[in-house]
Parts: structure tokens; C-alpha cells; sequence
């Protein structure tokens, strides 16, 4: 890995741990924002973004937290629509985002795994918890004992359906690059995924419904938006992913914390890898 590599996406990856330390620059610049900017003008210098890239990604920024002072419907709206091509690194704007593992095969009987640090899906994370941002106590105890029989339970679920629906099926294995993939599956991925479905997304919906109603509805909306997400998987990964964000969403909603989703999507993803064939079948 080289040191463009590195510049670029360790300041990315401060930028994401940055957002949970509230010191400012000369009392103004929040440090996550500072370090977004620097991994951006490293990503134009070392061409892995363009003009258009930066352009489109702080209209995101500028609408996100617009969003969060006046929580208008259509900001929220004007957010998702630009968030959608990031998720889905449209080529149109212009990211190059670095592929560390290119299509290699983990185990006798699973399809090819790529593994990519996504500079475009990661930004959409970062404006979305830091512009919500709200310092609450933290029950370490609590959230580990719930995250815990989430990821039993969820690990067991798994195995069934998985097996059952020929998705995927026990093959235990310890992947070389396993400490970079818990790194980006964490502060890339998760941070990404649990800040537009969980933050975003479930949380609207669910203030926004009377409480009778509000957990529901914002959890299978929520959660079937994040199983469409992974379409490119085919419908069993859609079924599988719609089944995991319920999980996801409750341990949200139960802990107010969008670190515990963040953890227990990367623990479960991390079973996924090392226990069970990854991505799936061939």
C-alpha cells in the first residue's frame, strides 16, 4: 500500500474517529472536518476523486446539515437523493475508489471477494453523525450485553437460513487481510450503512409517526431500504441483509447509540467472513 493510499484514507479514517472528540480548531473547525478536507485534497492530488466529486460531496455536506437545524421534510428528501449515487459509486462523479483485494477466492466453494476503501459511501456517514451528533452517558455494560445476544442470536439465525436457503454454509477461515477489513467494515462500511438506514432513515420515520406505531413501521422501512441496498447480492442476499437490519435497528432504537449498530453490523459481518462461506456460494 502506498503513501497516497495511505494519506488519503488515514485521514478519512481519523475524520471518522475525529467525530466522537468535540475539540475545535481555533474554535471553530471541528477536527472531522478538518480531516475530511485534508483526505479529499490528498483524493484530488493523487487522482482517486475529481472537481465533480468534491463539488457534489459538500452540496451533501451543506444540505446534511442544513437538515439537522431546521429538519424540513424536503431537506430530508434533498439528502437521500444525493446520498443514493455515493452509495452506489456512480462513475459520473468522478471517485476512484482504491480496490485493496481484487477478486480473490476465500474458500473451495464461495464466489470472488473484492474488498474497496470508499471514499464517496464513507463521507455520507460522517456528515450524517456528526451534524447529529448528541453526547448521551454511556451504559458500556448495557450496550455490550445487548450487542452480545444480538450477535448469538443473529450467528444462529444466520446458519439456518443461510444453509437452508443454499446462501452460504459453515467454512471456517482466518483471511490474511482480516485486520484492514475490520478497520473499513467498521469506520467505512458500517459507519456509512448505520448512518443513512439507522440515523438517518429509521430515526425520521420514527419521530415523525405516533408512538403506537413509530418503532414498526420506521424498522421494516428502514431495514427493507438497507436489504434493496445490497440488490447487487440478488434477492436471497436481499432477504438475508432486510432480516439483519431489524436487528441493526433495534439495537439502535433500544440503546438511542448509533455506535452499538455500527458494532454489531462490523461483529456480524466479521462472523460472516471468518465462520461461514463469504460472500456466499458459488
Amino acid at each position: 500500500m502506498d503513501i497516497t493510499i495511505l494519506l488519503t484514507y488515514g485521514f478519512l479514517l481519523v475524520s471518522v474517529i475525529s467525530i466522537w472528540f468535540r475539540y475545535k480548531l481555533f474554535n471553530k473547525i471541528p477536527l472531522w472536518l478538518f480531516f475530511i478536507i485534508l483526505s479529499f485534497i490528498c483524493a484530488l492530488s493523487f487522482e482517486r476523486a475529481s472537481v465533480v466529486s468534491l463539488v457534489y460531496t459538500t452540496t451533501l455536506g451543506f444540505a446534511t446539515y442544513y437538515y439537522y437545524q431546521k429538519r424540513s421534510i424536503l431537506l430530508f428528501f434533498l439528502v437521500l437523493l444525493l446520498a443514493i449515487p455515493l452509495m452506489l459509486h456512480i462513475e459520473i462523479l468522478g471517485f476512484d475508489n482504491y480496490k485493496y483485494v481484487d477478486a480473490i477466492v476465500l474458500s473451495p466453494s464461495s464466489s470472488s471477494y473484492s474488498l474497496y476503501f470508499n471514499l464517496d459511501k464513507t463521507a455520507i456517514g460522517i456528515f450524517i453523525v456528526a451534524f447529529s451528533y448528541k453526547a448521551l452517558k454511556v451504559n458500556t455494560l448495557f450496550i455490550l450485553k445487548q450487542i452480545g445476544i444480538s450477535l448469538a442470536i443473529m450467528a444462529l439465525l444466520f446458519f439456518v437460513l443461510a444453509t437452508v436457503l443454499g446462501y452460504s454454509k459453515f467454512e471456517p477461515k482466518l483471511p490474511y487481510f482480516t485486520p484492514i477489513w475490520i478497520l473499513v467494515n467498521l469506520f467505512f462500511t458500517c459507519l456509512a450503512e448505520e448512518a443513512i438506514f439507522r440515523r438517518f432513515i429509521q430515526q425520521r420515520i420514527y419521530d415523525a409517526l405516533p408512538s403506537k406505531y413509530a418503532l414498526t413501521v420506521s424498522l421494516l422501512v428502514a431495514s427493507l431500504a438497507f436489504g434493496l441496498a445490497h440488490y447487487n447480492g440478488g434477492i436471497l442476499y436481499i432477504i438475508l441483509a432486510s432480516i439483519a437490519g431489524v436487528f441493526y435497528g433495534y439495537i439502535y432504537h433500544k440503546t438511542k447509540r448509533i455506535e452499538s449498530s455500527m458494532l454489531l453490523h462490523m461483529l456480524f459481518n466479521l462472523t460472516h467472513l471468518l465462520l461461514f462461506t463469504y460472500p456466499s456460494l458459488v
